[in-house]
């Protein structure tokens, strides 16, 4: 008679691999959107890095590194023709 040995994970005697039990995908996270506010003590040290490393709301200033300049140069722009072939 053979042995049954209870294997929680990894292969059996037989060679099937048996998966670690995990928890639910919802386990141990909060409701909601998962957005959370902005610490009001950190408040004035984002509007200052801001300040700093901006020109406009949404461009860089010059001084700020980039390390692939060409690196999704068209990213926000909207595409007529995404996904059609031939254009």
């Amino acid at each position: 008679m053979l042995a049954m040995s209870k294997t929680t994970k990894g292969k059996d005697d037989n060679g099937v691999f048996h998966p670690g039990k995990g928890e639910p995908s919802g386990a141990n996270k909060s409701e909601g959107l998962g957005l959370q506010a902005t610490d009001p003590d950190k408040l004035d040290e984002y509007e200052e890095m801001t300040e700093k490393y901006t020109v406009k709301a949404d461009k860089l200033d010059p001084s700020v590194h980039s390390r692939h300049h060409n690196r999704n140069t068209s990213k926000g722009e909207f595409d007529d023709n995404a996904g059609e072939k031939g254009h």
